[in-house]
């Protein structure tokens, strides 16, 4: 099997590129265009695709949860519907499973969401408690007040009403502060109003209320949108090194892998040349990628020989009666059931019957760093960041600083995404499930919890003051 195929889509993107499966006339946002009973048919079928494939389908949420949710949503349907109305039932479904790969496309929507005036703020959860933060320059002075009511209705039931419709994996909690960066799009599948009045407190304490007109959406997305390189290096002294890692999406196409495993090289033979003795690496909203550049950091880290993955299952045992879904089928092929074993309940290839470099003894690297390792994580770090946090838990390697991450020692993916026959809605179903070999791993619902957590205070997100890098940088 050719597993090159499927393996380098472990990053776990929504694509927001409009138009990518729109062969219907474009309908408006808040049209009935989808007749109901094309929609409970098609409903129907992506409720029977995920039961078919979906490897982790319940690890988090039971058979009768998922049935259950379904049976509700699918009687809930009486009238023909909307995209925002259809988006909100197949995403509560997709939610459901509590996997951070398994969602719907939001791409049709966001491309005729551009112009509409949506909610101007970004939200940021810290200690139960919901803040303003990213919008346009001149809100900059309501960043970091906490919000209590918007319309009237109490923060909390908002967000609660729009936690349905959110994935994250397992658990995990921190990793919805990501999701909320996008709040302004789930607040219009909320409430399509384009007038906000909201109700905070201040920095006195006092509780005051403001009308804000709505800001365009596409004003907002340029506005929370940061063109960073995946991967930076830099030498505070000779004595203390900081290595940001954004993403492993430098490791899919050769050449930018070559580049990126070039750095690391040079970096790394310096920290040996000047004996450094703190090395920092920020993993920090790095949601993924390539296993292959995330490999080639970790030989630098290890002292000694090491496995990647244990295995790589899947649930179902052949695609002819599937594969036609996938928005790209031929990049899915059969399972060999002569060359897999039964192992968690999947169908799973492993060291003894595969030549990929992922189930082979990986070598460390000769001048692997001997310092002292300090990890900046939080709830960003997922999919291939979580593998790698886990191996390093696993060799007892660097200590962990900030907050839960949502990866952990495995990941539900395969990069597919699979396209709804009648509304032509994109929805992401992992296809295989990847685990790393780390037998005395101790697996946490919520993610992998840092030695030492370190939470954001609401005025850091004022003065954009990086609390948990100033807290490592005292430590070194």
């Amino acid at each position: 099997m050719n597993f090159k195929i499927v393996l380098p889509l472990l990053l776990f993107t929504i694509n927001f590129a409009p138009g990518q499966s729109t062969t219907l006339k474009k309908p408006g946002l808040l049209d009935k265009s989808l007749k109901k009973d094309s929609v409970i048919a098609e409903f129907s079928e992506l409720y029977h695709l995920t039961n078919t494939i979906h490897p982790g389908q319940f690890m988090f949420c039971s058979k009768n949860e998922f049935d259950t949710t379904y049976s509700s949503l699918k009687n809930s349907i009486k009238t023909d519907l909307s995209l925002v109305e259809y988006y909100k039932l197949t995403a509560t479904l997709m939610a459901k499973i509590k996997d951070g790969h398994t969602a719907v496309d939001r791409g049709r929507i966001i491309d005729l969401l551009n112009d509409r005036l949506i909610f101007p703020f970004s939200i940021y959860e810290i200690k139960g408690s919901y803040y303003l933060d990213k919008s346009s320059q001149e809100n900059k002075e309501y960043t970091g007040l906490r919000i209590l009511k918007i319309n009237g209705k109490e923060i909390h039931a908002v967000v609660n009403d729009i936690k349905q419709y959110i994935h994250v994996e397992g658990r995990n909690e921190t990793g919805l502060n990501a999701r909320f960066s996008n709040f302004p799009f789930y607040y219009f599948i909320y409430d399509q109003t384009e007038k906000f009045e909201i109700e905070y407190v201040d920095r006195n304490q006092r509780k005051l209320k403001r009308i804000f007109q709505g800001m365009p959406f596409k004003m907002y997305t340029g506005i929370i949108s940061k063109k960073m390189e995946p991967l930076t290096t830099e030498f505070k002294t000779n004595d203390l090194a900081v290595l940001k890692f954004r993403s492993f999406e430098n490791g899919y196409n050769e050449a930018d892998r070559k580049i990126a495993e070039k750095q690391l090289d040079h970096f790394f033979i310096r920290l040996d040349s000047l004996k450094t003795k703190n090395l920092i690496i920020d993993l920090r909203d790095n949601s993924g990628g390539s296993a292959d550049i995330a490999n080639y950091l970790f030989s630098y880290l290890c002292s000694t020989p090491y496995y990647y993955f244990d295995y790589m299952g899947a649930k179902y045992k052949s695609v002819k009666d599937w594969k036609h879904y996938a928005q790209y089928p031929d990049n899915i092929e059969e399972i060999n059931l002569n060359e897999t074993k039964l192992k968690d309940g999947l169908n799973c290839y492993t060291e003894t019957n595969s030549t990929d470099w992922w189930f082979k003894l990986q070598q460390n690297k000769p001048n692997f760093y001997k310092g002292k390792i300090s990890v900046l994580i939080n709830g960003s770090c997922f999919s291939t960041t979580g593998h790698l946090l886990a191996l390093m838990r696993e060799y007892k390697i660097g200590k962990l600083y900030g907050e839960y991450s949502q990866g952990s020692n495995y990941s539900n993916a395969g990069g597919q995404a699979f396209v709804l026959p009648y509304s032509k809605t994109l929805v992401w179903i992992p296809t295989f499930q990847y685990r790393m070999r780390t037998p005395h791993f101790i697996s946490d619902p919520k993610g992998i919890k840092p030695d030492v957590e370190i939470q954001t205070e609401p005025d850091d997100l004022r003065i954009g003051f990086d609390r948990p890098m100033d807290f490592v940088m005292k430590q070194n």
